[in-house]
């Protein structure tokens, strides 16, 4: 994390005193001594309580992954943009992104046996619901001179991130066998997995206890900015009430965000600006924890490219993603955001490469120092406060139809992007707005891992794929549950339909 360091000690103790194997990022851990630790003491000052939250963080990161202490397996962080991560699947299976790296994603071929090893990086992430459960029982029964106040938003901090981590895995599996009870976990008895209606109302539960308990935001906070805020929380809530179809509720939940302050930036190229009021949550990125988008998408022989009046260089990178240019040519004539896509780059023999020569667009999403081989310090936008307009403009469709109200919020994210504003007369059903509000929000809010969820909350997933030429079935909007996980657990745990 930018702003937090792990300690080795604290690490070594707390498996020793648990047996619960919070892990860090070796490259990230800062010595620190720790004396004449018990499981008595551990949990006894606010330094203990943030060094056990802060571990939890790992699992967000931009950078790779790390070894999980639990079964000695590297697993990939989740906002890493290598082809394993949460991020990278949540778009190469989509019309957004492109990859000759993964051809078995790219063409729904994967099947339960697909996910082991490092190829389970996503699905192995159920641990740290385990380690959140774990953190929050041990400062809920610390006896520690914390002050009340402080004790509750380290724990209500644990459960945003439990919850966080719980909606991950449902977007990709559907329910799982998550630990949340602290009694449960040392128990080697394997569970069946929850019922969808359980599942999702104990990650709805987590968000709505910790929300009183939070600061608004962090954006002014250069000390703690990459923490989760009560903006977060909201944010969650608004994409598992959206997953859920639940218009109402995300309609509440998107009001609540457009009081809290956040507001859109000048110019799209703005966006990744460090700490912007625009950005509800970005993943930092610094020299410890780099962030490695730019050596994915970057061609080999990259030197340069034009954007509006700015040129910006950047590495020779692996050119590991692309954007179709069948998804490029949704975007409008004149349209601002395309500045942050490139259809045309100098390399490094000074030759101007266009888009005939090149398979397809450059989404650099970021306009800004884009780094070295050795990775950029720029921090990864997750929410944004244009996801929460475009949001509540479809949770208002969903339940009124194409409203001037509904209209006006899709116009704030249009006007800044130099496009003209829909009118009424454009939209006569719920349906046609519907379909336009999927095109406008790939637009808007491309590279930032929210591409196959839209797609399978707007019935696309399956049948856009299939434009693709992809024998891609109804199943397929959920991965397979691990196949090593089915057979250790005896039957118990059930596979997804399908597989």
């Amino acid at each position: 994390m930018k702003r937090f360091r792990l300690s080795t000690a604290w690490l070594v103790a707390w498996i020793g005193l648990t047996g619960t194997l919070l892990v860090g990022c070796s490259d990230m851990l800062e010595p620190e001594v720790y004396s004449e630790l018990t499981p008595e003491t551990f949990f006894s000052s606010e330094a203990d309580f943030n060094s056990a939250v802060v571990a939890i963080y790992n699992a967000f990161s931009t950078d790779w992954g790390t070894t999980d202490l639990g079964d000695g397996q590297w697993y990939a962080a989740l906002y890493n943009h290598d082809r394993k991560t949460y991020w990278a699947r949540s778009e190469i299976t989509t019309d957004e992104y492109a990859t000759g790296w993964d051809p078995t994603f790219t063409t729904f071929s994967w099947g339960p046996a697909t996910f082991s090893g490092v190829e389970a990086s996503n699905y192995m992430k159920i641990r740290y619901v385990a380690r959140a459960t774990d953190v929050i029982d041990k400062i809920e029964k610390s006896t520690a001179s914390v002050p009340e106040h402080i004790k509750a938003r380290y724990i209500a901090e644990a459960k945003v991130l439990r919850a966080w981590m719980m909606y991950i895995l449902y977007d990709f599996f559907g329910p799982v066998n998550v630990k949340l009870d602290p009694a449960t976990l040392y128990s080697t008895e394997i569970t069946p997995r929850p019922s969808r209606e359980e599942y999702v109302a104990a990650i709805e539960r987590d968000l709505q206890e910790a929300i009183p308990n939070l600061p608004d935001k962090y954006n002014d906070d250069p000390a703690n900015w990459g923490r989760v805020s009560k903006g977060v929380a909201r944010m969650l809530l608004l994409r598992l009430y959206m997953h859920e179809k639940r218009w109402a509720e995300a309609e509440n939940v998107a009001r609540e965000l457009m009081n809290m302050g956040y507001t859109l930036m000048p110019e799209y190229t703005q966006i990744c600006e460090e700490r912007n009021p625009e950005l509800i949550y970005a993943v930092p990125a610094d020299a410890s924890s780099p962030n490695w988008y730019w050596m994915e998408i970057l061609p080999n022989d990259f030197a340069s490219a034009q954007v509006g009046d700015q040129t910006i260089t950047g590495p020779q990178g692996w050119a590991g993603f692309w954007m179709p240019w069948d998804f490029y040519d949704q975007y409008e004539a004149g349209d601002k955001r395309l500045y942050t896509i490139l259809d045309s780059y100098t390399n490094v023999r000074g030759q101007l490469i266009t888009r005939q020569r090149m398979r397809g667009a450059i989404p650099l999403k970021c306009i800004g120092d884009l780094g070295t081989s050795a990775g950029a310090e720029i921090d990864w936008p997750v929410f944004r406060y244009a996801e929460v307009l475009l949001s509540l403009a479809e949770a208002i469709n969903e339940q009124r139809g194409p409203t001037a109200e509904a209209l006006q919020y899709v116009n704030m994210v249009r006007e800044r992007a130099g496009v003209a504003p829909w009118t009424p007369d454009q939209f006569t059903s719920k349906e046609q707005l519907r379909d336009s509000l999927l095109v406008e929000r790939g637009r808007e809010l491309y590279s930032e891992g929210v591409r196959r969820q839209d797609l399978i909350r707007h019935g696309k997933f399956i049948e856009y794929a299939q434009r693709r030429g992809i024998n891609a079935q109804p199943h397929h909007v959920l991965f397979p549950i691990p196949q090593f996980v089915i057979d250790q657990s005896g039957g118990v745990i059930e596979q997804n339909p399908g597989y």
